[in-house]
């Protein structure tokens, strides 16, 4: 029960920043939960507790979506989303984590440490879409490699916030159904995602508050100092298992 009540923290904790920045919630995420619950059981849930998150600030928001930028990335993506679905049916697990864990502290490190003065060129930005999506079809975190293009592309707050959270609805409709059919949403993974939406609820609303009021670059250096140890989480776990 300890197990469960700390991913219900960790949710709620994580969709406020979700709702806040549109691409943080999930690599904060799902490396304690992977820690918690195992790495199926955590992905199954937080790849729907997300999705029902990212619908409800979509449609909150959805006169501010660019349509041309959202079918751009869609596009890029869902190659990186096929590719990434392979990987995960045929890579080892441990080692799938432990990439992850490195992956995560380096995007964090990188955010946080290099100041880029000028944007990257376009094919650069695509790269970087597809890189999106496998990391969202293997770990329901798309997020730091969207951000890549995101930022590049949109420079408008409400925009950029409402874009991004509607790739994630759009997205985890695919995933959600590919990790039903393969037996994923167990009874214990559907109980836990009931129990757990009704404070994402409540963080959707906290999100909403702090949002419009918030020093967006002070925030950010939070998130990519909790992407660290929320990396680091799963490389310790590696090590020691």
């Amino acid at each position: 029960m300890t197990k469960e009540i700390l991913f219900i923290l960790i949710l709620a904790a994580s969709n406020i920043i979700q709702t806040i920045t549109g691409f943080a919630g999930g690599p904060l995420a799902m490396p304690p939960a992977i820690a918690l619950l195992g790495l199926s059981n955590a992905r199954a849930a937080i790849t729907l507790i997300f999705w029902f998150s990212t619908l409800i600030v979509t449609f909150q928001n959805l006169k501010y979506v660019n349509w041309k930028k959202l079918g751009i990335i869609l596009f890029f993506m869902s190659i990186g989303v096929v590719f990434g679905l392979w990987i995960y049916d045929y890579c080892p697990v441990r080692y799938l984590m432990l990439l992850y864990g490195i992956i995560v502290v380096l995007i964090g490190f990188k955010k946080l440490l290099v100041k880029q003065k000028r944007d990257l060129p376009v094919p650069v930005t695509y790269l970087a879409l597809f890189a999106s999506g496998i990391m969202q079809a293997m770990f329901t975190s798309g997020g730091p490699f969207l951000v890549i293009y995101a930022t590049a592309a949109m420079k408008d707050k409400k925009e950029f916030r409402a874009t991004v959270s509607s790739i994630w609805t759009v997205l985890n409709i695919f995933l959600t159904l590919q990790m039903y059919q393969k037996g994923m949403y167990t009874p214990y993974v559907n109980r836990l995602v009931f129990i757990t939406m009704i404070p994402v609820f409540a963080a959707i609303y906290i999100g909403n508050k702090i949002s419009s009021r918030l020093n967006q670059a002070a925030f950010l250096k939070l998130v990519y100092i909790l992407l660290i140890l929320s990396g680091g989480i799963l490389i310790v776990n590696f090590i020691t298992g």
